[in-house]
């Protein structure tokens, strides 16, 4: 699990690294905000169009042997950045790594229904989810660190930052080949009554969940899929709009240093971790993941919008909750992974509701960056983003009563209690 987690962490440092090179890497290559904004969003319309068949694949070579490739991939592309001279190749890398990255989180999220009980995969999932927001804690000084070698070798900064952050990846890729074991019943580390007292235990809960036996195109055809599509997709957009703007946010500030202001700018992250442990060890303890996602996205909409029309130093406290809100990832992908099961069609379900959410990703840093060019100020940026995370509260409070035989709701079996 804390490999998983490091995989994570360098999955999130090789994602947000373009929002603390934004500055500079937008001066060297004459890129304006919308230009910026459309290059960040356009990593997830690559995303978008492979995560569904990268997640298939998964399922049938195994996590293992794919995760590890999907990882040494984006680390090549990441070290390929380097080499970007104009807005389009920009563009045209961006894109690449989206589709290196695509089915990653799902694919990690597949993996831990496959190791752990329904009752224990929201601890495992907030473990998770919470290198995301590590990341961007680590990133902020670090990648500050490695923009000021800008001339070094004759490199400049946002260069010594993808060449770094690509190559570590690349190692660590690598490395999970030789980690990572497939299931418990391959696990030469645990003791033979271990393997067989956790696979019992899982499929125990497996079917406790109820058959799933629907082929891929009916699972993406629930109404309970769509709509967790459609809360996650919301909130991706505001996400991604609000992360590779985030340092441009804290610069209204005022008389920082590029060290001060990446560094600052990593602050709600903390709030994040503690969100999504909060929100994901209650949703495990009360099994109410609907009513947690939906007070993380109300968080989300009230931050984003009391950000939105504050002075700049209360608007970043503001944004904290925000990110606290954010936390609700856990409650989200437990309530996700419950509902689709551990299939084929279930990997398909969970790729499907991340790579609609990858749409999202486009929407959300282009849509910012474009209000920003039109009115010169993010606070316009900030209204809209509050707005789509409101429709994501709506959205969530229709979940539950979509519920239908074939995607069952999740519940608690007394083989998930505490002996």
């Amino acid at each position: 699990m804390l490999f998983v987690a490091l995989m994570y962490l360098l999955n999130q440092f090789d994602r947000g690294n373009l929002a603390f090179a934004q500055e500079s890497l937008s001066a060297d290559l004459g890129l304006s905000h919308a230009a910026f904004g459309l290059g960040a969003g356009i990593f997830f319309i690559g995303y978008f169009i492979f995560e569904v068949p990268s997640n298939l694949i998964l399922y049938k070579v195994g996590a293992r042997r794919w995760l590890a490739r999907i990882m040494v991939s984006w680390g090549v592309v990441t070290v390929l950045m380097t080499l970007v001279q104009n807005e389009y190749m920009f563009y045209a890398m961006r894109f690449l790594l989206g589709a290196a990255e695509a089915g990653f989180f799902p694919g990690a999220v597949y993996y831990i229904a496959l190791w752990l009980p329904g009752r224990e995969r929201g601890k495992a999932l907030a473990l998770l989810s919470a290198a995301g927001p590590a990341a961007y804690l680590l990133a902020g000084p670090f990648s500050g660190l490695l923009l000021e070698l800008e001339g070094s070798a004759g490199l400049h900064g946002w260069q010594w930052l993808f060449l770094f952050e690509g190559a570590a990846t690349v190692v660590v890729g690598v490395a999970a080949w030789f980690v990572l074991t497939d299931r418990p019943a391959d696990a030469k580390w645990l003791t033979p009554a271990e393997r067989e007292e956790l696979t019992t235990r899982i499929e125990n809960d497996r079917e406790a969940e109820g058959p799933h036996r629907q082929s891929l195109f009916q699972t993406l055809r629930e109404p309970k899929v769509l709509l967790l599509a459609g809360v996650y997709a919301c909130i991706q957009i505001t996400n991604a709009g609000l992360v590779f703007w985030l340092p441009s946010v804290t610069r209204r500030i005022g008389d920082l240093s590029t060290f001060q202001v990446t560094t600052l700018s990593v602050t709600p992250y903390a709030f994040q971790i503690v969100g999504l442990f909060l929100l994901g060890r209650s949703s495990d303890r009360r099994g109410r993941h609907q009513l947690h996602v939906l007070i993380g996205c109300l968080c989300i909409a009230l931050g984003l919008a009391i950000g939105a029309v504050v002075n700049p130093v209360i608007g970043l406290i503001a944004l904290c909750l925000a990110f606290f809100g954010y936390g609700t990832m856990s409650a989200f992908w437990s309530l996700a992974s419950s509902s689709l099961g551990t299939t084929s069609a279930g990997a398909g379900g969970l790729a499907f509701i991340n790579s609609v959410a990858a749409l999202g990703g486009f929407v959300g840093p282009t849509l910012f960056g474009y209000l920003l060019d039109v009115t010169g100020s993010v606070t316009a940026s900030l209204w809209a983003l509050a707005g789509v995370a409101a429709v994501s509260a709506v959205l969530v409070l229709f979940v539950r009563s979509s519920s239908s035989p074939g995607i069952p709701a999740a519940r608690v079996t007394p083989l998930q209690k505490k002996e």
